[in-house]
Order: structure tokens, then sequence, then C-alpha cells
């Protein structure tokens, strides 16, 4: 499953080509000679999302010979859709040949873009970085000149520059009015969140009156806090109060003097938090640290945060160095599966409770000490067959999925949750990863027999594939005259970008631990109060951050002078705290179970269907 880091770099990215759209000129002859037919439809499928339809006609259209605009024209749209689809080796491609033709220093900057954009996504960062870089000495038109810089400043972090980060964010700031201002926003955060003190420092110093200097010195206070240094912390926030004292930054400030609050905060009982906050998943760790932030600041839980990385061995060490503190009573860490394990019995074997983050499988038979609160595959399963079955009374089920570990294990899981319930699952068939010959593999479920009574013969298909190639095998679905099943799907559609595919994913229904547009008070609450902090929306990981800090400061609430051993057999019995939480209660095998939502897609937005 891909980080969800690498997907909202991918929604940047689609935003950066929308914008591209907006400053296309339109075709040298269109004035004299008005467009073919065949371009304007294309182009008005392109404006509709409708990228598919689009590209099939700018095909048909470079076939008729076209004159050089027009037919440059369309090989950038041509592009610009296979980048939007995730094929940007086809992209990358395109870019390169119109390179090769094209006489218009306009399109030949934006292909130039084009092609650095392509090697990014490709990871061929350092190539990027050389055109990139190349590209910016150009006389670039302000939007493109934003997209340029922002995508530079997006492979310093990948490169763990933070110093060369900042100097371009800077450069990126005077641009932002002609760009995307939330892709300058969440590059803001991300890099000041992986600022270390002296990093912060140094910029403070350096920079004393740039647009960023006040959110250098609130970063800076909040890492101080966290590490223990209030006195520290306080000096900043003064600095930032007097220096920039009408700025949003020292507004907020205020809420992050340590304030004389009775309870957990004054125990000396500590929670350690092992987030990856450098490395592939440092978005991920990111948001997570987010939510686990602001419940500490709402319950008075003292923190500690610590970069685990992405590496086992790192995980492993931080764990017994934290560990190795007796005002530590318990860590808390969303780990990848790979450093899961090595964290888990680490902290088994040092004998501090452990509540892991993630989908690592069988994580808690490590030990007794070992918990898990994390939105896992079962989870996801049993919500949709318990509403869909149960609610519904679907009884017939069918799994098209993707030949790959990601599509096996949901499959699989699919397949044994329906052996528990009262519904059959009457066909189970793959395809290549990828989504290729998924309308050969449909035809099969056209075979499928009616069930006894009049029963249906299929009542819903389930998908466990991303949007692009869900929508592909709904299309086939559709084609195949199956018109009357329902889809499902898994929370990988959770995502912005799946809204391109809207029309053909119309009603499909998955299930998700967070809706930010959940109508219900608590979590109405909770959004205000992290867009308030952090001028952001939340997104499921936040929201398990904060609803897993919450749960730790409800056991720590009343007795906060418990041993290790005895705040675990707390933590195993604990309820569902009050106010916003995702957190009912662990089962036997100390596996949380969640308040899980059944999400679907009805005019182009997600909706909460339960």
């Amino acid at each position: 499953m891909k980080s969800r880091s690498l997907k909202y770099i991918f929604i940047l990215l689609i935003l950066s080509v929308l914008a591209s759209v907006r400053s296309l000129p339109a075709p040298a002859q269109t004035k004299a000679t008005g467009i073919p037919p065949l371009l304007q439809e294309a182009d008005n499928l392109y404006r509709n999302h409708r990228y598919a339809e689009a590209r099939q006609r700018y095909e048909q259209f470079l076939q008729t010979s076209p004159p050089a605009p027009q037919g440059q024209h369309a090989w950038l749209r041509l592009a610009e859709i296979y980048g939007i689809q995730g094929d940007w080796g086809q992209a990358k491609s395109r870019y390169e040949k119109l390179l090769a033709v094209t006489t218009d220093s306009d399109m030949a900057l934006k292909a130039r873009y084009g092609v650095g954009q392509a090697n990014y996504k490709l990871g061929n960062h350092l190539e990027a970085e050389r055109i990139l870089e190349n590209l910016s000495a150009s006389r670039l038109p302000g939007d493109l000149r934003f997209r340029t810089t922002a995508l530079l400043t997006e492979l310093s972090l990948q490169f763990g520059n933070i110093p060369q980060a900042f100097t371009r964010l800077l450069l990126l700031e005077k641009d932002v009015l002609l760009g995307e201002e939330e892709w300058f926003e969440d590059l803001k955060v991300r890099l000041l969140s992986r600022a270390t003190s002296p990093d912060l420092e140094k910029f403070a110093d350096l920079y004393r009156d740039t647009p960023l200097t006040p959110a250098v010195l609130l970063q800076l206070a909040k890492v101080e806090l966290q590490a223990g240094n209030p006195e520290k912390a306080g000096a900043v926030i003064r600095t930032l109060r007097e220096r920039f004292p009408q700025s949003p930054e020292a507004r907020r400030a205020a809420q992050l003097a340590p304030a004389d609050r009775p309870g957990v905060a004054q125990s000396g009982a500590v929670v350690g938090c092992l987030l990856p906050l450098s490395g592939e998943h440092a978005d991920v760790g990111t948001q997570v640290k987010n939510g686990l932030e602001l419940a500490a600041s709402q319950t008075g839980v003292a923190f500690i945060v610590q970069d685990c990385g992405d590496t086992p061995q790192q995980a492993a060490a931080l764990v017994e160095e934290l560990a190795s503190h007796p005002q530590v009573k318990v860590l808390v860490g969303f780990f990848p599966s790979a450093a899961a394990e090595a964290a888990a019995t680490a902290a088994q074997r040092a004998g501090i409770p452990l509540l892991a983050l993630t989908q690592k499988k069988n994580i808690t038979e490590i030990g007794p000490l070992i918990f898990r609160d994390f939105f896992t595959h079962r989870l996801m399963v049993q919500a949709l067959l318990d509403y869909t079955a149960n609610t519904l009374g679907w009884q017939r089920y069918a799994v098209v999925y993707p030949d790959s570990r990601y599509g096996q294990a949901l499959a699989r899981q699919f397949s044994e949750a329906t052996a528990r319930k009262a519904a059959r699952l009457v066909a189970q068939v793959s395809y290549p990863a990828g989504g290729r010959d998924v309308a050969g593999v449909v035809q099969t479920l056209t075979q499928i027999s009616p069930g006894p009574d009049g029963v249906p013969a299929l009542d819903a298909v389930f998908i466990p594939d991303e949007a692009a190639v869900a929508a592909s095998v709904a299309q086939a679905i559709a084609s195949a005259g199956l018109n009357r099943v329902r889809l499902l799907g898994t929370n990988i559609l959770h995502f912005p970008e799946t809204l391109l595919y809207a029309d053909s994913l119309e009603g499909i229904l998955f299930s998700d631990g967070f809706l930010a547009t959940d109508p219900d008070p608590s979590v109405i609450a909770f959004v205000a109060d992290f867009r308030h902090r952090f001028q952001q929306t939340p997104g499921y990981l936040a929201a398990q951050g904060y609803s897993s800090m919450r749960l730790l400061a409800e056991t720590l609430k009343d007795f906060p002078g418990l041993g290790r051993t005895e705040f675990a057999q707390k933590l195993r019995h604990q309820t569902q705290p009050p106010g916003f939480s995702l957190f009912k209660v662990f089962n036997a095998d100390r596996e949380a179970e969640l308040a899980i939502k059944i999400v679907t897609i009805k005019g182009k937005a997600f909706h909460l269907e339960r």
C-alpha cells in the first residue's frame, strides 16, 4: 500500500498540471481557421476531467497530421493526461517528443518542466533536479516559476537538505499568489516539522524579517517545549510576540506557553512518541505527530517525540533509550511494517507498554505489553460486510482484485470474512497488477448463475485497488450489463484524486476510520481545533494520533503514579474516552476495535453513508 505522503505529493502535482491548463495558449491558427471539431471535443473532455476519452480524441486528432501549433497542443495535453493517470513513463516520452519538435518557446518551457516532473515521479531525483535547476535559470512566467521552485523544494526535502529546502521555500513564497497556496503551505509545514532545533535557530538568525520567520519561531518554541525546555521555549515565544505581534503565529504562541495545569503533566508521567519524521514516511509521521500534539495540549500530557526514521534498528534503539527513563510510562508509535516488529520486540523486552499504530500482522502476539490502535484490513472488511450484509441484506459477493500483495491480502481477508457471515463469495478473480485486461476478467462475472428463490446472481463486487484501476473495472462491469451490481472498495480511494473518476465510481462504498465532514459534534470540534492549530484539515492519520493520545491520557488521568505493568493492565480494560475518539475497546488480543465509517461517492464528493 503506498504511503499517503507520496499520494499527497501526487495530489499537488495534479493540481500543478491543472494549473498549467489555465495558462495554456490557444493554438496559433485558432483565430484564422477555427479549432477543428475533434480537437475542440478533446479539449472539452479534458476540461471535464474525462481523461480516458480525451486521450483517445487527441490521439485520433494527431493521426490527421494537424499543423504544428495544434499538433503540439495535442501532444502537450496527451503528456499531461498520462501524468494525471500516473503513467509517468509515457508522460515523459510525450514531453520529450514535444521538446524535439516544438518551436514555441512557451510550450517548450512547459515541456521541460514536464520532463523534470516525470523524472521526479519516476524516482530519478538527481536528473529531475538537474533539469529543473536549468529550467529555473530561464525567464519563466509566474505560475511555471512557482511550480518549478516548488518541485525543487520537494527534491531538497527528499534529499534531506533542510537548509537548501528553506532557501527555496523563501523564493517560493514570493510567487505564492501566482501558484498553488495549498502546495506552499504543505511544503512549509513539512519542512519546519523536519527541521531540528539548531536548524530553526539558524533560520531565525539568518532570516530575521522574512514572511516565514514567525512560523520558524513558532516551530522552534514547539520543539523546545517537546524537548522539555520550557524556559527556552518561553524566550522564543517572547521574541515572536515582540517582533511580530500582529502575526497569526504570535496569537497561536499564547496557547503554547506552559500552563500551571493540575493532573498528568505534573505527575512526572511522560508518554514517549516514536515517529518517522525523516525518510520515506516523514510526511505520514508528521500527520500523526500533529494529532498527538493537539491531544497532549488539550489533556496536559507530557510527551517526548523521537524520530525513529524507517529502519528497524533505529526504532529498536530508540525504544530502549526511552525505556531507560523511569518517567516514561508508555510508548506510542507509528511504524512502517518493517520497523514495527523490531520496536515491539524491544518494548516487550524492556518491559514498557507500546501502543503501536501499524498494520503489521500479528503485532500483539509479540507479548502482553504490545497493543494495536490502528485501522487494519480486518476492520476495513468487517465494517463493509457488517453494513452491507447485516444492514442492507446483501448475500452474494464477488472479488475482482489485482495480482499484487495488497490485492491478494484484501481478497483473502474478504473471503475469510464472508465465511463468518450469512453471505456467499460466488466469484474471486484476479487481473495483472496495473489494471491490464480487466474487461476479460469482468466477463466471468456474467456467467454467475442466480441464487435460489430469485436471489440476485450478484449483489456487490469488491475491488481492492486504486481509483484509476477501480474505475476501469467499474466501467467494464457496466459494459457487461451488470448495472445493478454495487461496488465496494478500500480506504485507498479516500483521496481527492479519486474524485477525478467520480462518474465511474458513483455510489461505491468503502470503510475508513475518519471523515472530516462527519456531522458528529465531536468530529466538528476536533476538525475546528486542528485547523486552528495547523491551518489544514486533518485526515485519518492525524485523527488516529489525536485519538491514541486521548486514550493514553484517559488511562493516566486518575492513576498517574502507575507502574508500567499496572498501566498496561489498566489500558487493556480502558473504555472509550469522552469527546472525539476512534477507539471503542480492546479485544482479547489487545487489538483496538474502532468506530469505523462507511463512505460513498455522490455528486463528485465524499459523503458519509453511515
